[in-house]
């Protein structure tokens, strides 16, 4: 109980001394909040909305079909995934950040996979949408379309190395439920997608204006701001060298991994383990842009004009950052005891039933 009110009294002293800052710093919180705003009206909401609900609406309709008719042997014999799990993943590489993960729920919520295969899934489902990185990343902040298709590329091939190293270890294993293939109607799936994605996009860009209001106000490095935020990491003024870049779109950032807490309780994923899969399929990535840059060498020299020089340090951006990083991580620890927590005493409740 004395280590409960410990946490409790220090996320509640972090939670104040954000809004004293936001307080103190109110015209830098109005113009972060401002930036954060062009960022969802201008890159988030353009390249995810009709996306992410035409794959809403397939994966959650008789539509699904198609893929594990096409790609359902392939998953079940190269993978070791169920074969319904194909559009799932097919369409959550495609569709970006949430998508994944949500189409990752349905499997679960409908009763084609469970725990253990959610766990596994969501270790490599999630990376940047083809949308977002070869649009926004590549055309826009880039100024290359090839650049944008090298990145994409590049995020996807290291999500599919991580499934195919798991799926090694869970090859002789048949871990996931065989629930009732049920599909509603086209056009109340279509209904369900639209409300779905909606809602998904409204807190995605709530966090992206909390954390572009936060970062407004600390200025953060430019080197640090793709861990809290990719987004504005990756699409800001101060443009990554193209092997961090690529290791921040596999990672998602801070702000990606909050919005996804919700997602990961219902399936009973565990942060750590999310978490696992995210460093990963970064580390994989990066490696693999070094790799491409040795057999093109050509690619290094393009990016040697547009990339700008990494920033040292500040005294005080460093203090401000390593507070509002601890502060994250008291926040993120404390909610997965109070899930274990919750867990328990359910168990404890059935059984005294």
């Amino acid at each position: 109980m004395k280590k409960k009110n410990i946490s409790d009294a220090a996320a509640c002293f972090l939670l104040c001394c954000l809004i004293g800052l936001f307080t103190v710093f109110s015209d830098d919180a109005r113009q972060g909040a401002k930036s954060g705003i062009e960022i969802c009206e201008g890159i988030i909401i353009p390249s995810l909305l009709p996306v992410l609900t035409v794959c809403n609406t397939i994966i959650n309709s008789s539509l699904s079909r198609v893929f594990v008719f096409l790609f359902g042997k392939l998953f079940r014999r190269v993978f070791a995934l169920p074969e319904e799990s194909a559009g799932a993943v097919i369409l959550g590489l495609i569709g970006g950040y949430p998508s994944g993960a949500l189409l990752t729920l349905s499997l679960f919520e409908r009763g084609v996979i469970n725990s253990e295969t959610a766990k596994r899934i969501m270790s490599f489902n999630l990376c940047g949408g083809a949308a977002f990185i070869i649009t926004a990343v590549g055309t826009v902040t880039y100024g290359s379309i090839k650049t944008g298709l090298t990145f994409y590329i590049i995020s996807v091939l290291s999500s599919l190395t991580v499934m195919l190293i798991t799926g090694f270890t869970d090859r002789k294993s048949d871990n996931y439920a065989r629930g009732e293939r049920s599909y509603p109607p086209l056009s109340d799936a279509f209904c369900y997608s639209v409300e779905s994605t909606v809602k998904s996009l409204a807190l995605m860009s709530a966090f992206i204006v909390l954390f572009s209001v936060i970062s407004g106000i600390i200025n953060p490095p430019d080197y640090l701001i793709p861990l809290l935020e990719i987004t504005n990491g990756v699409c800001g003024e101060s443009l990554l060298p193209p092997q961090y870049a690529v290791f921040f779109l596999s990672f998602g950032g801070l702000c990606v991994h909050l919005q996804l807490f919700g997602i990961l309780r219902k399936m009973r994923v565990s942060y750590p383990e999310f978490l696992t899969g995210r460093i990963s399929c970064a580390v994989i990535s990066f490696f693999y842009y070094k790799l491409y840059s040795f057999m093109f060498p050509e690619s290094d020299a393009v990016f040697s004009n547009i990339s700008s020089p990494v920033h040292t340090f500040s005294s005080g951006g460093l203090a401000l950052s390593t507070v509002m990083i601890l502060g994250c991580a008291v926040l993120i620890f404390d909610i997965e005891n109070r899930k274990i927590k919750l867990h328990s005493q359910r168990q404890y409740a059935i059984i005294g039933l």
